[in-house]
């Protein structure tokens, strides 16, 4: 009965310590270059041994003095393989995508080329969730 007794008090223990620790879920950056996609949260491209990952997305605005302005965003990452890229887009619904990335995120995004050599963006994906968050 003593051994039940400690095996329980053992076992509710180790439960609290994990529920207090909370769960992480690093996703290391990854670009694959051959099927146009890459996807990393931004505190491990941030908190990684190396000094090159990172990934993130963007956007900028420019007035042209004629009373409108020019719109583009683009999505970034480098592994730590090396593999970069960088894609741009004047899509709406992908620049909405872009502002809305907040701290931490996870990012996922695709490309294709834009026939010019450079990196169309044609997918933008994020997710914001305690997992990816630094531990305190």
């Amino acid at each position: 009965m003593k051994i039940r007794h400690i095996l329980a008090v053992s076992a509710l223990s180790i439960m609290a310590s994990v529920a207090y620790a909370g769960l992480t879920q690093p996703a290391a950056v990854d670009v694959d270059l051959l099927n146009f996609f890459a996807q990393g949260d931004q505190l491990t491209a941030r908190t990684s041994a190396g000094d090159t990952e990172f990934i993130g997305c963007g956007s900028r605005t420019f007035d042209d003095g004629l009373g409108t302005s020019f719109k583009f965003g683009f999505c970034q990452a480098e592994d730590a393989d090396g593999d970069t890229v960088t894609c741009f887009t004047q899509n709406p619904v992908l620049l909405d995508a872009m502002r809305s990335t907040s701290d931490y995120a996870y990012i996922t995004f695709s490309w294709q080329d834009d026939g010019a050599g450079g990196a169309e963006c044609i997918r933008v994906g994020h997710s914001t969730q305690s997992f990816y968050l630094p531990k305190k």
